[in-house]
């Protein structure tokens, strides 16, 4: 299912809802995923269902709180034996011990530039989900890397006691969008000959159980779909850092820029937190990749350095 397919990104899977499910408890997830025509990567879970009713504009805050907090109790799927279909091609793969997967592929060459139906299904089961994932073209092509809280969805990262009351007790019909952002971002992808193919990757440091509510709100305001890069949390080692944001950042960045050789970047962002500082490393390290960085004011900091060459987000 692809949100929005007139508009895209890179090899890349934008749904977050199971196309067809058995009346188990078990629902396979994917949580990101691009790439090239030469190869690609996807990322997603095998857990229990979540059961929570579709958020409403009129939802009361517990109602969202209970929702958000049902995302974190499911249940994980360990060693749940899978087959990823594309382009006529399949692949085994299995859950591990926290239920996530990947997967490292080849792109084959029925999977021209576009969109490409993908399936991913528990093997010899009723249980699978199908996605849309986009090729980017060859060539030149123009890509975004954009930050979430506070440079698409208005979140106050400054305040934590409001930035948790945004993310647990709102749902995303409630929450507002940084206004002319996703014009901006269009625009941007108009450059493009083929705009729908547009990689247009997300950045964030919430954790993937929240993602089809974030999913949901890019699509419900009209920002071009994409990947989103959220944090694996997991129980054990092999999850991304918890508290050292920008260390996550830089090695998100920077293993986009691997994946996907052949896109210069925009790199969009806040001063919130650390986006001006990790935009200027990856700017100083990959001068040739990176077109421009848009820097969204929200702290009052005449302290703060300034970082030559980094603009306004209009």
């Amino acid at each position: 299912m692809v949100r929005g397919v007139a508009a895209g990104a890179a090899v890349v899977v934008i749904a977050s809802t199971p196309a067809a499910q058995a009346d188990d408890e078990i629902a396979i997830t994917v949580h990101h995923g691009y790439g090239t025509r030469k190869n690609f990567v996807i990322e997603g879970r095998v857990a229990e269902r979540n059961g929570a009713r579709e958020a409403r504009p009129g939802d009361t805050w517990y109602a969202n709180l209970w929702r958000s907090l049902r995302s974190f109790r499911v249940e994980e799927e360990k060693k749940i034996p899978l087959l990823l279909t594309l382009g006529g091609h399949t692949w085994e793969l299995h859950s591990d011990d926290d239920g996530y997967f990947a997967l490292h592929g080849e792109t084959p060459s029925q999977a021209v530039p576009g969109w490409q139906p993908l399936r991913v299904e528990v093997a010899g089961g009723e249980i699978r989900t199908e996605y849309s994932l986009l090729i980017v073209p060859d060539g030149e092509v123009l890509g975004i890397i954009s930050d979430v809280d506070d440079t698409v969805v208005v979140s106050e990262v400054a305040d934590r006691s409001r930035l948790l009351a945004h993310t647990f007790l709102e749902n995303y019909l409630q929450r507002r969008a940084v206004p002319g952002v996703a014009y901006f971002y269009r625009t941007l992808a108009a450059r493009n000959a083929l705009p729908g193919a547009t990689p247009v990757i997300y950045l964030t440091a919430t954790p993937r159980h929240l993602l089809a509510s974030l999913n949901a709100f890019l699509e419900h305001n009209g920002f071009p779909p994409g990947p989103i890069l959220a944090k694996k949390v997991t129980d054990g080692a092999g999850g991304d850092p918890l508290l050292d944001q920008e260390r996550y950042k830089l090695a998100r960045i920077e293993a986009t820029l691997a994946d996907l050789p052949g896109v210069k970047f925009v790199l969009s962002g806040d001063d919130g937190e650390r986006d001006p500082e990790v935009f200027q490393a990856i700017r100083e390290r990959y001068p040739l990749r990176i077109e421009a960085v848009y820097i969204r004011k929200v702290r009052q900091d005449p302290s703060r350095q300034k970082y030559e060459g980094q603009q306004a987000l209009p």
